[in-house]
């Protein structure tokens, strides 16, 4: 009797009829906000229509279906995940766009236009919708394409569409992935395989760091900082060693203090006192992932904070005082309005948010929408009673923003019912 993961890798390689029923994922209950709001409220009669026709044989009524499917809510996705293995190329890709768009709300003002761009903006601003069972097993199945650009989509919409950790038979096609001819398939596989914490591709995404293409080697790093690889710790530091404040040493670099071992404290350490801007903050972020800076040094790293000339590092070095207990939590939430730290503070907040149960709950009262609204994202990927009444308080906020980010950030902190297992 075949294996899930079997049955999974049978449907991803044969052909067009083996498309359904392979992975079986439970649903959520969502606040009924998020699901009476779509882009076009769906009437049920034209739903229904437009259902049929993407299963039409006709490829310009599935193409037409596709594009009216595309303006509505999660409630397509049905639909359009059957379009994700349509035998027309440019319906096949437009489903693959039209999915990672109703998963991603992009920033004010900006459209996903690329499932690469959705994938870039998904880690906080993914809505986590429950999974059509097809849809999983339909992009595995597009990672084998003709197309290299199907295959480098498929991969980017598996790190959207899924959350860590992913299913080993879904990591095991990514990592297949690798060793594909297109660079910019195993640079989407690199990718997707590092934010949907694969840990079993450790050793694959050691042997990309020496991938001909310079984008897929730092990327690689990451991925392994990402997935918080110690084996690759002694690679990391030949490239740190070799490169030095080159590209590829300070993404080894960073990677380092993503992997945070004890064995590297020395470096992390040596790092704060660093010429360039980079390594400084690199060295702060180790530091603040091993437990925070010592109290014998706290005192010495709030004086070279009043000191510290980069937004980015001064940072960094609250980021590791607030690891340590020390109340700078206060310091980097606030930094979530700062356009230009936004994005670092989001990373720390959600981590902060992560080691400590509720230590985000007084920030989402912030008087500064802003914050109220990022800080609603980061508690997201927390928990505890306090944060989860704060978040359900915020779904009645004023401000439409808040409402979204607490209603998305509710959903993510409902765990998925396990996967059925298929013998």
């Amino acid at each position: 009797m075949r294996t899930m993961k079997a049955q999974l890798r049978a449907a991803c390689r044969v052909g067009p009829g083996a498309v359904a029923g392979l992975l079986v994922l439970g649903g959520l209950a969502f606040p009924a906000r998020l699901l009476a709001e779509p882009e076009q409220k769906a009437d049920t009669i034209t739903f229904r229509q437009l259902s049929s026709d993407a299963n039409s044989a006709e490829p310009k009524v599935r193409r037409a279906a596709l594009k009216a499917l595309a303006t509505m809510g999660p409630e397509a996705l049905d639909p359009i995940s059957l379009l994700v293995a349509d035998p027309v190329r440019d319906i096949r890709a437009n489903a693959i766009l039209a999915v990672v768009r109703l998963y991603v709300e992009p920033p004010p003002k900006r459209q996903v236009t690329s499932a690469e761009v959705g994938f870039s903006w998904s880690p906080y601003l993914a809505t986590p919708w429950p999974l059509p069972p097809v849809l999983v097993t339909n992009l595995v199945r597009a990672l084998a394409d003709d197309w290299p650009s199907e295959r480098r989509d498929a991969a980017y919409a598996l790190g959207v569409v899924l959350t860590p950790p992913v299913d080993d038979s879904v990591a095991d096609e990514l990592i297949y992935s690798l060793a594909d001819p297109a660079d910019e398939v195993r640079l989407a596989a690199v990718r997707a395989l590092g934010r949907l914490r694969a840990k079993r591709a450790g050793d694959q995404l050691i042997g990309r760091m020496a991938d001909p293409n310079l984008e897929v080697r730092l990327a690689a790093m990451r991925a392994l900082g990402d997935i918080r690889e110690p084996r690759a710790l002694a690679a990391l530091r030949e490239q740190l060693d070799y490169y030095e404040d080159a590209t590829a040493g300070r993404a080894a670099l960073d990677s380092l203090a993503r992997i945070a071992h004890s064995s590297t404290a020395g470096l992390f350490e040596q790092a704060r006192f660093a010429g360039t801007a980079e390594r400084r903050r690199a060295g702060y972020e180790g530091i603040a992932r091993l437990g925070g800076v010592r109290d014998a040094d706290a005192l010495a790293v709030e004086q070279r904070l009043t000191e510290e000339r980069e937004p980015e590092v001064r940072l960094a070095m609250a980021f590791a005082l607030a690891a340590a207990g020390r109340p700078y939590l206060e310091r980097v939430v606030q930094s979530l309005s700062d356009g230009e730290l936004a994005n670092q503070a989001m990373e720390y907040v959600a981590e902060l948010g992560r080691a400590r149960s509720d230590a985000l709950a007084p920030y989402l009262q912030d008087r500064d929408p802003v914050v109220r609204a990022r800080a609603a994202i980061a508690a997201g990927f927390s928990s505890g009673p306090r944060t989860e009444a704060e978040l359900s308080r915020l779904t009645s906020d004023g401000d439409p923003s808040v409402r979204r980010a607490a209603e998305v950030a509710l959903m993510r902190m409902r765990p998925l019912k396990p996967a059925k297992s298929i013998e």
